[in-house]
């Protein structure tokens, strides 16, 4: 919404009493919905001042066109104009100096810039701004005085007295959008908090986002991790990371962040176990008329707050979750080492003391077999136990990846940053081995030749299965494809139908991309 300094409108109606006018002031209260309220302005305008054609151009902080209301105009003349107004021309004269302006032909204006291709003639003019509390909604346009070749002045009067009272109606139902957005968005984000609550966050994010795209109806609707954050930024990652907040956007910076047809965007990061926040960001490739940038952005830092609680708190209790396991495997193997194999060895030292009083040739071959029996048997516990111990290897890869940092530190001269995120608790032990052997020859490589002042770590596990090792050294070394360590990494990743690459920076250093397929996802329910 355009801020600018506006003198004050106090229409002087008719100098008769002007049944219709008041009856339009009456009808335009009754509207609550924003979108048929523009329309009846526009359509109401236009009836009373005598005018073929009208326009509501809704203007937005940068003083463009946010949406513009057109009447008059068949969809096929606007289909092959093509795009509406932009605010130019005599349009623009009020957008700059906002204040009524009355053209007898709008070819003679000194701001005139002609029309577009299949635009229809246009000769007499008559435009206002619609002020809503000292601030510039948007602006009424009226051309073509059907019965005269100029609109007058009294039309001039007639239409401040209808946008003044279109303002009036225009701040109460967006008052009532406003309430109703807010309503929309904190139930979007009860019942997301109620799903991060009862099931893991990998499981959880796509039926938040699900939920979300629901209620709000947006066009684009998305969950961003913490260590993807920057990425999914851009070039906005700077200014949005390093202070943290809810914010609106439109038009270019909307396009960017989605895509081309995106009008408008919303940024809302959500705290979480990494350096940078986890971000929902949500798209629309329509102009939110109902609400300004302030009270969205508002409605979007309640939401963060709220969420931020509810994802800390289901990380936590994943991480609670799978270090119960880990203690419960634990004491399964304790209790089959200290009870189960004792009370089976036992039991066969029992059945093999009295073998030799058997004198029944059968009943002794019979007793024999139970006692290998017995001996196959604890070494199957002891197998299990071992499996118990060493199969929680995913289970306990977060602290392994920890570890493995720290173990890097002497070599490099300083601690790595790590990152691991999604369910990797559920990998399969083979996998981690590579992982861990991925990390191993990535920051070994990155000791040896980077020279860097930092190195991060990132693991993220999803549909499939990423390592990320970035530094800020000096970049690729020359004749990398002889390098042995590099070729292994490449060929362990090809082994299990995925990729490696080793690539230079934009801002200095190297990265190497590790990606493979997660098997045991793909094969998930």
């Amino acid at each position: 919404m355009v801020t600018a300094s506006i003198r004050s409108f106090d229409p002087v109606l008719p100098n008769e009493p002007d049944e219709a006018l008041l009856a339009a002031v009456i009808e335009l209260s009754k509207d609550l919905e924003l979108k048929p309220l523009l329309r009846r302005f526009v359509e109401t305008a236009a009836e009373l001042t005598g005018a073929q054609y009208g326009a509501l151009g809704v203007l937005n902080a940068e003083g463009r066109f946010d949406d513009v209301v057109i009447h008059g105009i068949d969809a096929e003349t606007a289909a092959l104009i093509g795009d509406g107004p932009h605010g130019e021309g005599v349009l623009g004269a009020i957008i700059a100096h906002p204040h009524t302006l009355r053209v007898p032909d709008i070819a003679a204006h000194e701001a005139s810039v002609g029309f577009p291709e299949h635009h229809p003639p246009m000769s007499s003019f008559l435009g206002c701004p619609v002020v809503i509390r000292g601030q510039v909604y948007g602006n009424i346009y009226l051309t073509n005085k059907r019965d005269a070749e100029e609109f007058s002045a009294r039309d001039e009067r007639v239409l401040e007295a209808l946008a003044s009272a279109a303002a009036s109606a225009i701040a109460h139902a967006r008052t009532l959008a406003e309430a109703g957005a807010r309503e929309r968005w904190h139930r979007a984000a009860a019942e997301a908090a109620q799903l991060l609550s009862q099931l893991p966050p990998a499981q959880a994010w796509p039926q938040v986002v699900a939920r979300f795209d629901s209620i709000l109806t947006a066009n684009h609707v998305e969950h961003v991790p913490g260590h993807r954050s920057a990425a999914r930024l851009g070039d906005l990652a700077e200014e949005l990371l390093l202070a943290p907040r809810a914010r609106f956007f439109t038009h270019d910076v909307a396009a960017r962040l989605v895509d081309e047809r995106m009008r408008c965007a919303m940024v809302v990061p959500l705290a979480s176990d990494g350096e940078n926040p986890e971000l929902l960001l949500f798209a629309w490739d329509r102009p939110t008329l109902s609400l300004d940038p302030e009270p969205m952005e508002a409605i979007g830092q309640t939401i963060a707050d709220r969420l931020s609680v509810a994802t800390l708190l289901a990380y936590r209790h994943a991480e609670a979750e799978r270090v119960a396991i880990l203690e419960d495997r634990d004491r399964i193997a304790q209790d089959l080492h200290d009870h189960v194999i004792q009370r089976i060895f036992a039991a066969g030292m029992r059945v093999q003391s009295a073998l030799p009083r058997i004198d029944d040739e059968v009943a002794a071959e019979k007793l024999d077999a139970v006692i290998t029996d017995l001996d196959e048997t604890v070494t199957d516990v002891r197998r299990a136990i071992f499996d118990l111990h060493t199969g929680g290897a995913a289970l306990a890869l977060a602290h392994t990846v920890d570890q493995l940092a720290a173990q890097a530190q002497d070599a490099l001269g300083f601690a790595p940053s790590v990152s691991v995120s999604g369910a990797y608790w559920t990998l399969d032990d083979a996998l981690v081995t590579d992982l861990l052997a991925v990390m191993r020859e990535a920051l070994s490589n990155a000791a040896r030749h980077a020279h860097a002042s930092a190195v991060r770590v990132v693991l993220d596990v999803g549909d499939e299965v990423l390592v990320k090792v970035t530094d800020d050294g000096r970049g690729l070394p020359e004749h990398l494809e002889r390098r042995s360590g590099i070729a292994h990494l490449v060929a362990r990743a090809e082994r299990l139908g995925g990729t490696c690459v080793i690539r230079a920076r934009r801002s200095g250093g190297t990265a190497v991309v590790w990606r493979v397929p997660n098997r045991r996802a793909a094969v998930t329910p």
